[in-house]
């Protein structure tokens, strides 16, 4: 397997682990999978993969929903518990919007 193969695979695979209920940013799953400048990596990764993987689950560093899929994508993650408000995730029940305790 070559080095971006691995990397890719690296990046899928946190992205497999998503929960319910969990958002996090581009940002964090590049820092998790130990590549911390390659955000974009994982949007395109998203855009890109065949596999059926839970994207609305990712949003941008301030909690943006995707430009042009905001009904959808806040639609998704309603279902799940999550608060949007404004075009932006607010509250998650887990990852970087989880409510403070």
């Amino acid at each position: 397997m070559t080095a971006s193969a691995l990397r890719d695979q690296q990046i899928l695979d946190i992205i497999r682990t998503l929960r319910e209920g969990e958002v996090v940013s581009y940002g964090d799953i590049a820092a998790d999978a130990g590549f911390p400048q390659q955000s974009r990596l994982v949007g395109h990764l998203l855009a890109s993969s065949p596999e059926d993987l839970p994207w609305w689950r990712v949003v941008n560093s301030v909690g943006r929903l995707v430009p042009g899929n905001e009904i959808e994508h806040a639609l998704l993650l309603r279902a799940e518990g999550v608060v949007c408000r404004e075009g932006r995730v607010r509250i998650a029940r887990y990852g970087r919007f989880r409510a403070s305790a």
